[in-house]
């Protein structure tokens, strides 16, 4: 099942004091922050979704654990009053 979330995409860090720890893409959002894969793409630098850190994203995938696996997203910047409190 695939659930639709909403936020900004930030690099961050991740899987601190391990051998994976590294900057990762996230999405953060009002449910909390995930971790973006998407599916072909490299787990630990993706360039296409580096391309979308500072972006406000509408994003549809499947979420396990704290990874969300995307399947599509846009950039609704249109409605992004609609979609995004302009505080965050």
């Amino acid at each position: 099942m695939e659930d639709r979330y909403q936020g900004e995409v930030v690099l961050m860090p991740t899987s601190r004091g391990s051998k994976s720890e590294r900057e990762a893409v996230h999405l953060v959002t009002k449910a909390g922050e995930f971790i973006l894969r998407r599916r072909g793409g490299n787990p630990f630098r993706d360039q296409v979704l580096e391309g979308l850190v500072g972006k406000k994203i509408e994003a549809l995938g499947r979420l396990k654990g704290r990874t969300l696996f995307l399947e599509e997203w846009s950039e609704p910047e249109a409605i992004a009053g609609q979609l995004f409190d302009e505080e965050e």
